[in-house]
């Protein structure tokens, strides 16, 4: 049968934008539908404005501390629409990367409309019928908004509308501990606001390593935020031009008072529509779409990454998994993915990264051998700029390295150094042999392998040199 398309992409998102592009450029004919804006969550309402908008939120936080570094400041005003104004900006300069035009120039068929699955090599765009021999899903996911009482009769800003407030809040209410809900919680906390945090978990950063949610609780603490953990929601309404959340604790109820209510209670994926339960490719109960090591839908032709699909909801998985599934349509490697060193970062102040396995994690599995963890008190850079945080390497056989979490406010930037030792299947004592340099806060991993060497430094061990120099 002779297909319209070699390829077929719904979704322009990350994972599908790497698709469209690699296939077009390695010689596929290739169609990318999307019904909204090109570039996608992270372009538009995720990474990219998010981060935009906490540079600005944590540059006020260290104008706050500023007295520390010896300087006499103060922030007198935060004009928000100033700072919104910034993040549209930065959109808009990145725009041109993820464009029509730009894919366009680069072979690729762009339809910006609603795309429906008739079969698995028929999609339907508007009016008309376009056929793919292969198909791939990468339509991404969406806020979460779950039945609360009167959440529906009140206004609400998640993260796809967020960037469009003008007036700093006087005080934000956030329904949500997770990434999204800190990230943001603190960044209006910095800019002024005052923030409450609701999440039905007894503490934060309840998916990584048992350090971190004490360690960060205390710092939110610190910022002058309120947490509200352990609680259930059990009624949003509005009272006058404020919003009301009344939650359970401990058996009491309260209400808490705002004047604006954040929505970051998760993601849910945007498989609804499309055509794939008609055509029988399989879902889970929460509506991710099924897929194989390769990537691969019960329907062999048709393919699922992103966030649609999960596990992991980054950009840069997105990336790695579109990078797998176009090995597998064009060259036919039977690629697999590989999640034992998938890396993440919390951007709040300071970042929470993480990659590999946590202790519970290697526990679970049987792989847990060893620990370390080394205070950013340790290192001089750290002293010098003020930064707070550990290093934390889990240790499995033969001192293989295989996980790592890291507080600091350059967290993410220094995981890829650990995240490398994990891929290469290296100890900590691989970090002796490398030349850091000085002062940086990359060094710790030097220290911590030194604290490693030397506990593994036994009586005998000293006797033997002690004996050897005596000679």
């Amino acid at each position: 049968m002779k297909y319209d398309y070699d390829i077929i992409v719904i979704g322009a998102g990350s994972a599908g934008l790497v698709i469209a592009a690699g296939g077009a450029s390695l010689g596929a004919k290739v169609a990318l539908v999307e019904e909204s804006k090109m570039g996608g969550d992270c372009l538009n309402t995720g990474c990219v404005p998010s981060k935009t908008f906490l540079k600005s939120a944590h540059l006020a936080k260290d104008i706050q501390l500023s007295h520390k570094f010896g300087i006499n400041a103060s922030l007198n005003n935060v004009n928000l629409e100033n700072v919104m104004n910034r993040v549209k900006s930065v959109i808009k300069s990145i725009e041109p990367h993820d464009s029509k035009e730009r894919f366009e120039g680069l072979g690729v068929d762009v339809f910006l409309k609603k795309g429906k699955l008739m079969d698995n090599h028929r999609v339907s765009i508007g009016e008309q019928f376009i056929t793919g021999k292969y198909i791939v899903i990468a339509t991404g996911a969406k806020p979460s908004i779950p039945n609360i009482k009167g959440l529906d009769e009140v206004f609400y800003l998640t993260n796809e509308n967020v960037f469009g407030l003008k007036k700093l809040p006087t005080h934000l209410i956030v329904l949500g501990g997770g990434p999204i809900g800190l990230e943001l919680g603190q960044g209006f906390r910095h800019l002024g606001s005052k923030v409450t945090i609701i999440d039905k978990h007894s503490d934060i950063f309840h998916k990584d390593d048992p350090e971190v949610g004490p360690w960060m609780k205390e710092k939110f603490l610190r910022d002058g935020m309120d947490l509200q953990l352990g609680a259930s929601i059990l009624q949003v309404k509005q009272d006058g031009d404020d919003v009301v959340v009344v939650i359970e604790a401990d058996g009491q109820s309260k209400e808490i008072r705002g004047d604006q209510l954040l929505v970051a209670l998760g993601r849910r994926p945007s498989s609804q529509n499309l055509g794939l339960e008609e055509i029988g490719v399989e879902m889970d109960e929460k509506g991710y779409i099924k897929a194989n090591a390769k990537l691969q839908t019960n329907i062999k032709n048709i393919y699922a990454c992103g966030d649609v699909t999960g596990p992991y909801q980054f950009t840069h998985m997105a990336g790695y998994q579109a990078s797998i599934v176009l090995k597998n349509i064009v060259f036919k490697l039977n690629a697999k993915v590989d999640y034992s060193a998938v890396p993440w970062t919390t951007y709040t102040k300071p970042e929470v990264s993480h990659v590999g396995y946590t202790e519970q994690q290697a526990k679970s599995l049987g792989m847990f051998k060893d620990y370390l963890i080394v205070d950013l008190a340790d290192n001089d850079r750290a002293k010098s700029e003020n930064d707070e945080g550990f290093i934390k390497l889990i240790l499995g056989r033969n001192k293989r390295i295989i996980g790592a979490t890291v507080i600091s406010d350059k967290a993410g930037e220094m995981i890829p150094v650990v995240t490398l030792a994990i891929k290469k299947k290296l100890s900590s004592s691989i970090f002796l042999n490398m030349i850091f340099a000085y002062p940086t806060e990359s060094e710790i991993y030097k220290i911590a392998a030194l604290k490693k060497a030397k506990e593994s430094f036994k009586d005998w061990h000293k006797k033997i040199i002690k004996f050897i120099f005596l000679r």
